[in-house]
């Protein structure tokens, strides 16, 4: 199947996104080591003990992404169940206290913006095959533009705004784009509407696409949409999968 003919496609299910930042006596460094070796024991007991299907971890590299100032966090944990109803109850029951009690030790808990999500595989190249460990990605969060709603921005994006991306696809060294959307189940506000994660194999072909035509191609599309004004986490980051059940 050709890139070009590829459907938005939707993952089954809801996911809880999570941005974090590490505790400020811990480098970078030590937030990664300490993640990946001994709360990622902690994501995947609970695990076997909940209905929490998938634990992802992305975690940033230390590149400064996009001609931006260093971001405000240090990574993003997706947390991924069949529905809103398990995620809710998952999130705050005994299954998952130690979990939630480990991350003390290595992430700071003053400020931590978090969504329920549904995900949508917008587009990737046909035969190129995700890495489980070390996936390079950019991660953005997105607002809507203020006079749409929720629905409308959504509709824009995966209908219309999607094409572009597909495009991007095919003619550049992007190898993925994942579209993620608030749900409405989210208890609070949040502080953004969406999320774009954007695949990439080398960090030179990262700098290599925002230093080219296609930013300015795809700003131009987004102001049909976007709240272009309104703040923006953008990050570099290494993508592991902790655990899958799926």
């Amino acid at each position: 199947m050709k890139g070009r003919d590829r459907i938005v496609n939707k993952a089954a299910g809801v996911k809880i996104i999570r941005l974090v930042k590490r505790r400020a006596d811990l480098t970078l460094a030590q937030f990664k080591d300490y993640w990946l070796t001994r709360h990622a024991l902690h994501e995947r007991r609970a695990m076997a003990t909940t209905p929490l299907q998938k634990v992802v971890a992305s975690i940033a590299t230390g590149e400064v992404a996009l001609g931006a100032t260093v971001p405000p966090f240090d990574g993003m944990v997706a947390l991924y169940f069949r529905n809103a109803e398990d995620a809710r109850a998952t999130l705050s029951g005994p299954g998952t206290a130690a979990m939630r009690e480990d991350a003390k030790n290595f992430i700071d808990p003053r400020s931590s913006p978090q969504i329920f999500a549904d995900e949508y595989l917008v587009s990737e190249k046909e035969d190129v095959a995700m890495r489980r460990s070390g996936q390079l990605k950019t991660i953005r969060t997105i607002s809507r533009r203020r006079d749409l709603t929720h629905a409308q921005f959504k509709d824009y994006w995966l209908n219309q705004h999607s094409k572009l991306e597909r495009e991007v696809i095919e003619t550049t060294s992007m190898q993925r784009i994942i579209a993620s959307f608030a749900l409405p189940e989210n208890p609070a506000v949040p502080e953004f509407d969406g999320l774009a994660e954007l695949y990439f194999a080398r960090v030179e072909d990262i700098r290599a696409m925002f230093a080219g035509p296609v930013p300015a191609m795809m700003r131009k599309d987004e102001e049909n949409f976007v709240q272009m004004n309104a703040p923006a986490v953008r990050l570099v980051a290494e993508e592991y999968v902790i655990g899958d059940k799926t």
